[in-house]
């Protein structure tokens, strides 16, 4: 029986690592991964990551990817790694989940995050995202434990949980007011609907948890230890400790004004209604919409999440008190994130796993009212579709615009630019301070953290001028402005077209025939210099 029992977990963890780990470079750098290695290039110059409020994330993932970068070198792999083992840690930890939930419902929650798309899409992602869902499911586990029990681990959980959100992204004010709407909710339905003698029984004071104070007071110190160390740019930059408070008037704003990753499309109706938009108090909320976007992602990858988004409205009505708590707190996150107008795809992650642990509540219901067999027969179709989806999200369509996960994704056809370049580099590792290029794009990212290491490189967006001397070993532009290029330059060049990413229109490469002849060794300049009259 012991045995059994350690075997599907190691089979579902086995099963989540190869997803997350096979083929980790298959996808080029996404925008923001390109933005988080340049925060790390700047943190091995200076020593520390100078925290900035309006950057909307804490700075412990810059920390342990810098970690992860001088380890294993600077490359995709480095980048990635240590999301992909903090996903599989958070799988882990939901195993941890039996004190609260049944064997059943734990395995199916855990297997339902190891096959899910979104969370292995974004799990192979070197963004903040995975990392906020570890330290929600550990503070769950925290509140849940130090309500039934005053086991000093579950108190460490409970603050480390709340640490490390508070150290990821800004975001988790929102996870907090969800979990004490939950609390708070939970108590006064349990005062109407328990009996006034079990009630009085149960909040005896011999029967009354409590925590042991002195681990209480030890986990605090060791958070608060943690948060001044991090934001404090490693005692460095004590400026960054104002961030703490300062995030949320630049996140706020953001929030509200949606900074163009509104997603209209899926508006339902206003939030204050028109007649009552006139009133001062109101007419500042008067532009919010509820929003069913998240749903939308839900049926297009999440049918397990689905399944415990519908089982979840059981739950306010009555039901096991853990799975009532994380059903309320679900709906009311679901709720938040639905009404700010601010929607980017990998948020999905932070709002759809407690539904998991809700789907296999469904199916353990089923099992128990109707039989097994029926069970499994509705389960299937779920998993099979998850894990499909999971294989051409991951694998096959990465760089699809037409996927809604896919989202200011990096193209395959990047690599038209940057792998001569890289390639020049690994043949004569000299050619990294002497080469020279420019990069005259709207948008450039992640293209200056993958050549970080060629250091003669000019980066022009489009408010900026560009330079009196256009000619160098190599360069790249945007396509409609290739004329205006063209007519400063005075060598040959190879020249190949490609997109960065959609939004974009298509760029042209360009590589100093002298240069690369050796890179192209069957190709001829396409580009000639204008004979001067």
């Amino acid at each position: 029986m012991a045995k059994r029992q350690l075997l599907f977990p190691v089979l579902i963890l086995l099963l989540a690592a190869l997803f997350r780990v096979a083929f980790l470079d298959i996808k080029p750098p996404h925008f923001d991964e390109g933005i988080n290695g340049w925060f790390c290039d700047q943190m091995a110059k200076n020593g520390y990551y100078a925290y900035d409020p309006t950057n909307y994330h804490g700075p412990l993932h810059f920390y342990i990817l810098f970690g992860s970068l001088q380890l294993l070198g600077r490359n995709l792999w480095a980048l990635r790694l240590p999301v992909v083992l903090a996903s599989l840690l958070t799988i882990f930890w939901i195993f941890l989940f039996r004190p609260f939930f049944s064997r059943t419902v734990c395995y199916l929650a855990a297997l339902g995050m190891a096959i899910s798309p979104g969370f292995i899409f974004y799990d192979r992602y070197s963004i903040h995202e995975s990392w906020l869902v570890l330290f929600l499911i550990v503070t769950l586990w925290g509140i849940l434990g130090s309500s039934t029990s005053g086991e000093p681990r579950y108190v460490w959980a409970l603050v480390l949980g709340l640490t490390g959100m508070i150290l990821t992204k800004e975001t988790y004010i929102i996870h907090l007011a969800a979990f004490a709407v939950a609390g708070g909710l939970l108590f006064m339905l349990r005062k109407v609907t328990t009996p006034a003698q079990t009630a009085s029984k149960r909040d005896s004071p011999q029967e009354r948890i409590r925590p042991d104070i002195r681990h209480a007071i030890a986990a605090t110190s060791v958070g608060v230890a943690l948060i001044i160390f991090f934001y404090s740019g490693n005692f460095r930059y004590w400026k960054g400790l104002e961030g703490l408070y300062q995030t949320f008037l630049p996140w706020a704003k953001t929030g509200v004004d949606a900074a163009g990753h509104g997603k209209s499309d899926f508006d339902l109706l206003p939030l204050v209604p028109p007649f009552l938009a006139q009133i001062p108090a109101l007419g500042r909320f008067a532009s919010l919409k509820l929003n069913w976007y998240w749903i939308r992602l839900f049926l297009d990858y999440e049918w397990f999440a689905v399944a415990g988004l519908l089982f979840s409205f059981r739950f306010l009505f009555g039901g096991q008190p853990a799975l009532r708590f994380l059903a309320i707190y679900s709906l009311a996150v679901l709720l938040a994130y639905s009404i700010v107008p601010y929607k980017t795809p990998w948020c999905v992650i932070s709002i759809a796993w407690p539904f998991l642990f809700l789907g296999a509540a469904l199916f353990e219901f089923i099992a128990h009212r109707l039989h097994r067999l029926v069970a499994v027969l509705v389960a299937l179709p779920l998993f099979a579709h998850a894990a499909w989806k999971s294989y051409q999200l991951n694998f096959v369509r990465f760089d699809n615009a037409k996927e809604r996960y896919v989202y200011v994704q990096t193209f395959r056809e990047f690599r038209t630019f940057v792998d001569p370049i890289l390639e020049k580099g690994a043949r004569n590792p000299e050619t990294k301070t002497h080469l020279s290029g420019l990069v005259l794009l709207s948008s450039y990212f992640p293209i200056p953290w993958v050549l970080g290491e060629f250091t003669d490189i000019g980066y022009y967006n489009k408010d900026d001028s560009w330079p009196k001397k256009l000619d160098a070993d190599f360069m790249v532009v945007d396509e409609e402005k290739a004329d205006t290029l063209e007519k400063g330059l005075k060598d040959r060049y190879f020249t190949r077209d490609f997109r960065l990413r959609d939004g974009m229109d298509d760029c042209r490469a360009y590589f100093r025939y002298e240069t690369f002849r050796d890179i192209f060794p069957d190709s001829r300049p396409e580009f000639e210099p204008r004979p001067s009259s």
